[in-house]
This record gives C-alpha cells, structure tokens and sequence, in this order.
C-alpha cells in the first residue's frame, strides 16, 4: 500500500514499489489522461507534472513519487478549461 497526491487529493493505492506511476493511474485511479505511447519516455503521451516539471510517467517507478501529481485532468476543470485541455476539445 502506498500514498500519493493526485490532482490535489491524497490517495492510497495498492501497487508494488516498482510499478509504473502510469499504471497506477491508469489501472488503480481510472484516470484517462496519461496515455501509454512509447513506454520509453520519448513520444510524451504519458507526462505528468511533479515539482513543476514534466515527468515521463511510464517509466517512473511508485516508489519515486515523492510529490503531488498533477495530470491534464487535474489543470482546469469543466466550467473553466485550460487553455491545453481547450486545444484538445476543439
């Protein structure tokens, strides 16, 4: 069991140390942002941000996530959409 903070709320999950923080997302949070492209950390599908950088999520392990997530679900909202969230929708 682990806990990390996504998109501002502190969540437990039950993964192994060594699983991919975009499966985590993915499979434990049903979250749809992140996307599983490369699985290299090349093509971007799966960023996130963590400490105000962009972090390639499928190849960061659990047991390194020492700081909020925040993935594109959690930048904006329905009534008020970033302008990157704006861009996908049109």
């Amino acid at each position: 069991m682990a806990t990390i903070t996504v998109n501002g709320a502190e969540l437990e999950v039950n993964a192994s140390p060594d699983t991919p923080l975009l499966y985590v997302l993915h499979d434990e949070l049903g979250m749809n942002g992140p996307k599983f492209g490369c699985g290299v950390a090349q093509c971007g599908a799966c960023t996130v941000i963590m400490n105000g950088r962009a972090v390639r999520s499928c190849v960061t392990p659990l047991s390194t996530v020492k700081s909020p997530v925040k993935t594109i679900e959690g930048i904006g909202s329905a009534t008020a959409p970033h302008p990157v969230q704006k861009a996908f929708i049109e």
